[in-house]
């Protein structure tokens, strides 16, 4: 049986009563998040391009914009939705496979429960089938794939398809072929850094839309290749460059849920810069930042390829740029969605230390698989020095966000969107929605009723 094949069955097996307990809540949470990533993000640069694109305005249908609370043709929803919920470097992310899979999979499991009837269970356990197909298969291709590859992009357009399908109601059969149909679309190349990271909504919006329309056309009968991922011309053969472990790609597929090992990030930044401002926070408690003569920063290879800009001009190159946050970090003593504004990218304080700061690649700081630990050192005017080192990430599973974090979050992402009122009373519908027995029915009272007030 060929890996579309499997995932696949498991997709269209999987039920909402089938997650054990923390795993349906952490299901909830992630929804939470990337609710509101997507509205804050709708206004973004990339959110408001990729929305003005269509020239007269989204369509009408039954799949809800996040930042306008508008309805939009479910292709269209899923395209802005994908790509704003990404842009503010914000939302969820899996370390083990380099990858971000609320964008893709829960954007277009959102355009696609708007197209069948579904229940909120139904809708949830869609989520639930693309984050453990997708980070399985995300873990198995890197890190060799991510040299080159945006893997939201390219394996997210995976996850999005079988997140689409099971809302969509697809029998096995042509669920694997939404896999093969979505496989010939997956796209999205890291030559956009350091130069074009809004390219990365793109991306992330793309892999959502092309999953979608995979399950769509499969629906219509449009067939796509069962072997798409093992093939001769397969994904993996093309893009992966080294031999990808099979087993790696179900290993505990239905009993083992990946899905509680996602990251709900702590701060608005690429997750490549996040154990080095763990670091510098630790540091940023103890230290002046005028005594400062010389900043040594170690950190993985992935994450220096990814974030070793050392010169960011704007807002999203400074998340990229591992120097910059720790600089913000020390100057700061914190990393919030305000520290990245246009007055802290010119503060002479932060770009005096970013002048004193050496990056070095150093993958002997850890060997636990999917950390990227980072190690920071300070020179003092006095000859003295400083270290601290950090192994994961505010966030991580070893040290997640607790409830009340993921509803500050949340409230401050929304706040300057939908207002304080309104937010908490989107949030609170959350948790009622494995209750509705149709998900347009509690779109229907959570959140259409907004649409004037918006």
């Amino acid at each position: 049986m060929f890996l579309a094949e499997k995932y696949a069955i498991f997709s269209g097996n999987l039920a909402w009563g089938d997650l054990p307990r923390d795993v349906r809540e952490k299901t909830l949470d992630l929804l939470a998040d990337w609710i509101a990533n997507g509205a804050a993000g709708f206004h973004s640069k990339i959110g408001r391009a990729l929305s003005a694109v269509f020239p007269e305005g989204p369509s009408n249908g039954g799949s809800v914009l996040l930042g306008t609370l508008q309805q939009a043709a479910p292709l269209e929803a899923a395209l802005i939705n994908g790509g704003a919920c990404h842009s503010l470097e914000f939302d969820d992310a899996y370390r083990g496979g380099l990858f971000h899979p609320g964008a893709p999979v829960i954007s277009a499991a959102w355009a696609a429960a708007g197209i069948k009837k579904n229940s909120g269970p139904r809708f949830l356990s869609a989520i639930a089938a693309g984050y453990e197909i997708s980070m399985r298969l995300a873990e198995a291709v890197n890190p060799g794939h991510n040299q080159i590859w945006h893997t939201t992009g390219t394996v997210g357009t995976f996850g999005a398809a079988a997140s689409a399908s099971h809302c969509l109601g697809l029998d096995s059969a042509q669920t694997a072929n939404a896999f093969g149909l979505a496989g010939t679309q997956a796209s999205g190349l890291w030559e956009i850094l350091p130069d074009s990271p809004l390219s990365k909504g793109l991306h992330t919006g793309k892999a959502a839309q092309s999953g979608l329309l995979a399950a769509l056309l499969s629906g219509q009968g449009i067939s796509g290749p069962s072997t798409i991922f093992e093939g001769p011309r397969g994904f993996f053969k093309a893009m992966v460059p080294e031999d990808v472990n099979m087993e790696t790609c179900c290993a505990g597929l239905g009993n083992e849920w990946r899905l509680s090992q996602t990251t709900i990030k702590a701060y608005p930044v690429c997750g490549h810069t996040m154990t080095s401002i763990e670091a510098a926070l630790k540091l940023g408690k103890k230290v002046n930042p005028d005594r400062i003569e010389k900043i040594e920063i170690r950190a993985h290879s992935v994450s220096m390829g990814i974030a070793g800009n050392m010169a960011p001009k704007t807002e999203l190159e400074a998340k990229f740029s591992i120097a910059f946050c720790v600089a913000v970090a020390l100057v700061q003593k914190k990393v919030t969605l305000v520290n990245f504004s246009p007055d802290i990218l010119s503060d002479p304080v932060v770009l005096s230390l970013l002048s004193k700061t050496t990056m070095i690649t150093d993958d002997e700081l850890g060997n636990v698989k999917g950390q990227r630990p980072a190690r920071i050192t300070l020179t003092f005017n006095d000859g003295t020095t400083c270290s601290e080192t950090a192994h994961t990430r505010k966030g991580d599973p070893e040290n997640p966000l607790t409830r009340a974090e993921i509803k500050n979050k949340f409230m401050g992402l929304v706040d300057g969107i939908w207002g304080a009122k309104m937010g908490e009373s989107i949030f609170n519908a959350i948790p009622l929605l494995p209750g509705y027995e149709s998900f347009n029915t509690w779109i229907r009272d959570n959140i259409l009723p907004w649409q004037k007030k918006n």
